[in-house]
């Protein structure tokens, strides 16, 4: 069975913003692939969490950028 990678989930969370993971807005790859981008050009702290959907390419893209990511947790 493959993944779709259309079904791969992340969250962008800003250390200043007192919301938690369990509050966090799931979006697309290329929503957060932009806004860590947006973030890194700021200088502003941030973590980028997946889901078990992200593929093994999302993940380098990040890595390829400096973004640092981490799996999501479930529960």
């Amino acid at each position: 069975m493959t993944t779709d990678i259309l079904n791969a989930t992340f969250y962008v969370l800003v250390q200043d913003d007192p919301a938690n993971p369990a509050d966090a807005i799931p979006v697309s790859f290329e929503e957060a692939f932009k806004e860590a981008e947006k973030l890194t050009a700021s200088g502003r702290t941030f973590q980028i969490l997946y889901t078990e959907d992200a593929t093994q390419n999302q993940l380098t893209r990040f890595a390829e950028a400096g973004i640092r990511t981490r799996f999501a947790p479930q529960g």
